[in-house]
């Protein structure tokens, strides 16, 4: 197979917006555009797994300071490959691209929050060498 990582683009909308869906965040294919154009305002860096001219995967990193480190810590924000293409090493490209630029901007941490319900996504990150270290709590404003 070969795959390619590369920055995500607004003509990739329509293939983001779907694997948001998957994820279980439906999103308009016209939304994204926007969206990238803020994240990459922040600093933000979202990038999509490529295969045979095919987006198959989106990661999301963001990197912000904090006041527990003297360096920043990094977020996965989203991570998904295509439920037709799971089990073929996207993910893990995707969470290896997402380290590289951690560390590129002297992360000290690579985190990413989960829902519970996902537990074959949590059997994933455990084997790419993310730790289950608390919960997150959550309350969704108007």
């Amino acid at each position: 197979m070969d795959l390619t990582i590369r920055d995500a683009t607004a003509d990739d909308g329509a293939a983001i917006a779907s694997l948001l869906g998957q994820l279980g965040y439906e999103t308009e294919a016209t939304a994204v555009a926007p969206r990238l154009e803020r994240l990459v305002i922040v600093g933000d860096r979202v990038v999509v797994a490529v295969t045979e001219d095919e987006v198959v995967g989106l990661a999301h990193l963001h990197a912000s300071p904090t006041i527990e480190h003297e360096r920043p810590a990094a977020k996965i924000g989203a991570l998904v490959v295509d439920e037709s293409h799971r089990g073929e090493g996207i993910g893990r490209a995707l969470v290896e691209a997402m380290e590289a630029e951690a560390r590129a901007r002297r992360c000290v941490l690579l985190f990413l929050t989960t829902a519970e319900r996902r537990e074959d996504a949590h059997a994933f990150y455990r084997r790419v060498g993310l730790e289950e270290t608390g919960s997150r709590f959550t309350k969704t404003l108007d």
